[in-house]
């Protein structure tokens, strides 16, 4: 074992914690508001929630097992964790990346003049899609179950090597690292084009314009994230595909490189929360409602029994300025 592996191994134990302590709580707050009133009634929120959902789901696994092994301890290397590990560590990043896809196409949609297209941008399409797009990813990675296997001989996790595989590895690299990048770019920037040619026409009606300016931060927020989601994802994918198909390149050194480029990767599942505040107006305001909200249930109760005071008080005088006010009106004298 390289020094360098043991030196990230190490880091390993005090990173992990961090790392899975800002994915939950970033998403559980994600969730949170997306369920607003204010936004769950767009069909892209539904996209963003199932990506949250898996972002938790990958991280509660791959957390604790980059923390284990600092102590050396893999369940990778047993006779059924050889099977199970390397799926559900790539089903989850599969399904999130499933879901930014449909979110962009999703967008492309809603901004379109088309009706048929504008018409397909549906809560009940959303809900459809997103189900469809977890269950055909979920079948899709199952060959990970066949790829690898236990070898008692030298009491380590194998992979197999033969033209079928490299096959089915090659279409995994290709979707994830090539084909589904590239179809967000097209997508994200037909958006833009939309979003352009709809602002230089003027909106009657303030109820559509509120939801159309809802509709632009939501794109707004999935180009941003999509755009960081590449920068973070694909270092690990170069180093994924020399291994794939080079076994020379699994040496310790790349091994060290591949769990450094793990933790970055990581960081895609809990920055999108910092990308939503940054480039949503929309998102900001239930964000701060939630503060706001969370604070008043924490008031203590002495503090909260004046407060309540106060007002009681406050619509008495108000109550009775409104009777006197009415008297003079009517002739009375007080």
């Amino acid at each position: 074992m390289s020094k360098l592996l043991e030196q990230v191994l190490y880091a390993n134990i005090y990173l992990q914690p961090i790392q899975f302590f800002l994915v939950i709580t970033t998403n559980i707050i994600n969730i949170r508001i997306l369920c607003s009133r204010a936004l769950r009634s767009s069909p892209c929120t539904y996209y963003f929630l199932a990506y949250a959902i898996f972002s938790i789901n990958y991280n509660a696994l791959v957390c604790p097992t980059q923390f284990l092994r600092g102590f050396y301890i893999d369940w990778a290397n047993t006779l059924v964790g050889c099977k199970m590990h390397f799926y559900f560590i790539f089903v989850a990043p599969v399904q999130a990346k499933v879901m930014l896809l449909l979110a962009s196409f999703d967008r492309y949609c809603s901004s379109s003049q088309s009706r048929q297209l504008h018409s397909r941008s549906t809560i009940r399409t959303a809900r459809l899609c997103v189900v469809i797009g977890s269950i055909i990813s979920a079948i899709y990675m199952l060959p990970m179950l066949l790829i690898y296997n236990w070898d008692e001989t030298s009491k380590k996790c194998l992979r197999h090597s033969d033209t079928l595989i490299h096959m089915y590895t090659l279409s995994q690299i290709v979707f994830y690292y090539i084909l589904a990048p590239i179809l967000m770019l097209i997508f994200g920037l037909l958006t833009i084009y939309n979003i352009r040619r709809q602002s230089t026409r003027a909106l009657r009606l303030s109820r559509y314009m509120r939801g159309r300016r809802t509709e632009g931060q939501l794109a707004r927020m999935l180009i941003l994230q999509v755009s960081v989601h590449l920068i973070l994802v694909l270092p690990f994918g170069i180093t994924y595909s020399m291994n794939a198909f080079d076994p020379s390149t699994r040496t310790p050194h790349i091994l060290a490189v591949r769990y450094i480029l793990v933790m970055w990767q990581q960081c895609d599942y809990f920055v999108s929360f910092f990308l939503y505040i940054l480039s949503g107006n929309v998102y900001r305001q239930e964000f701060i409602r939630l503060l706001k909200s969370t604070r008043w249930h924490h008031t203590p109760p002495m503090q909260s029994f004046i407060h309540q005071r106060i007002i009681a008080k406050d619509e008495i005088s108000l109550v009775k300025t409104n009777i006197v006010s009415s008297m003079k009106m009517n002739g009375v004298s007080v």
